[in-house]
């Protein structure tokens, strides 16, 4: 009897381990690290406000500290977070193919192409061009009609060339403007109202927008005619990826006018670890009804927008969504058996840029050729090596 009472004590304590291990959770629940790092936009810009705004409840909600480091030079930015010094940052998408492509301010030798992800919806941008309020420039081809003087934000590689873009679109030469250089985009936008400049190119939603609007000069934004087709095509043919929409974002003089869409999206290394990258979408996915009224913008940050995005992206050459966040996206039935072989080939495109770019700058320094946009050497060089690879933004069948 001793016996068999000894052996129901062993069966009892056995029992007792396995059920705590059962309803334990296992050793490897997910731990959220004790820092978070996002890049984003100036501080006079709507990317930065938004991201404080989500990422105070991220930071409140999971214990990590959620630090947002705002900087105004978009190639700047982009080389910091290809070292490793953040875990996401602000781009969009026609910066995303500018650096991917090694363009102007990217082609340094710690810039160019490199593995990174689409993370998250940023926001659908509008982007325009301002004069001031009681400006003789009513529309945009009176630019044909004096030399205007037109600000040009050079650290934004896309900026600059929006403003070639709208040049493009009137058919007008550079040598029959004077560009006003600025260096942050405060500083583009507030050139108009402070008589620096006839034009320049600016975002309805910008903090520095309002500021603009209610100065003394006042703003007032030109039309980029949706009937003038052959002029719009133009635009495009000098920065791919873009669309045109009625605005309905912003300050109140920018309502109704037709301009520009450019879609900005938080990007994340590919070699950022799959789990964070889920984890974090996921957060955001699910917590969107909390966040979404702290911020205008953060409204564009739903699953909803992040498939809109993938529609309006996919007959054209991109980059690859994280692999982090197509896990999310898989979960919620929000990512379509296309998208597999569309992002696939992305990564191909990807890697071939990664691949050429390294190749350029080791025959750079064979060459003993300095590595920096300015030197045209270089630009001519680079150029060699990726002139057979398709560009990014260009639609494909």
């Amino acid at each position: 009897m001793k016996t068999f009472s000894r052996f129901k004590s062993i069966f009892f304590i056995a029992s007792i381990v396995v059920l705590i291990f059962s309803v334990s959770p296992p050793a490897s629940a997910w731990q959220w690290p004790s820092n978070f790092t996002i890049t984003t936009t100036g501080t006079a810009t709507a990317g930065y406000a938004q991201t404080l705004a989500w990422g105070a409840l991220l930071e409140e909600q999971t214990g990590m500290k959620v630090r947002v480091i705002p900087s105004d030079n978009w190639a700047e930015r982009a080389r910091a977070h290809k070292a490793g010094n953040s875990d996401l940052f602000i781009t969009t998408i026609t910066e995303m193919f500018g650096m991917m492509e090694g363009r102007d301010n990217y082609a340094t030798r710690e810039g160019g192409p490199y593995e990174a992800g689409v993370f998250w919806p940023n926001a659908r941008v509008p982007f325009g061009f301002i004069v001031s309020k009681d400006s003789d420039i009513k529309t945009i081809y009176d630019l044909k009609k004096r030399k205007p003087k037109i600000a040009l934000y050079t650290p934004s590689p896309s900026s600059a060339l929006n403003v070639k873009a709208l040049l493009a679109m009137v058919e007008l030469s550079e040598k029959d403007v004077t560009f006003i250089p600025v260096t942050t985009w405060g500083s583009s936008t507030k050139s108009v109202p402070e008589g620096k400049a006839d034009v320049a190119y600016a975002s309805p939603i910008a903090a520095v927008s309002f500021e603009a609007e209610s100065s003394a000069k006042g703003i007032r934004w030109l039309e980029l005619p949706r009937e003038d087709k052959e002029g719009l095509a133009r635009y495009t043919r000098v920065i791919p990826g873009l669309s045109f929409t009625t605005n309905s974002k912003g300050v109140k003089s920018a309502l109704g006018v037709h301009m520009v869409a450019n879609l900005s999206y938080y990007l994340a290394l590919a070699s950022a670890d799959p789990e964070l990258i889920y984890q974090v979408t996921r957060w955001l996915g699910e917590n969107h009804s909390k966040y979404k009224g702290r911020h205008a913008d953060c409204e564009d940050m739903s699953v909803e927008m992040e498939r809109e995005n993938l529609d309006l992206s996919q007959r054209m050459n991109y980059v690859a969504v994280h692999d982090g966040t197509k896990r999310y996206l898989k979960e919620k039935g929000k990512w379509h058996p296309a998208d597999t072989a569309w992002n696939d080939k992305n990564k191909e495109l990807l890697g071939r840029y990664i691949k050429a770019y390294k190749a350029a700058i080791t025959a750079a320094d064979e060459k003993n050729i300095k590595i920096a946009p300015e030197n045209k050497d270089w630009v001519e060089l680079w150029e060699s090596f990726k002139k057979d690879i398709p560009r990014f933004g260009i639609t494909v069948k």
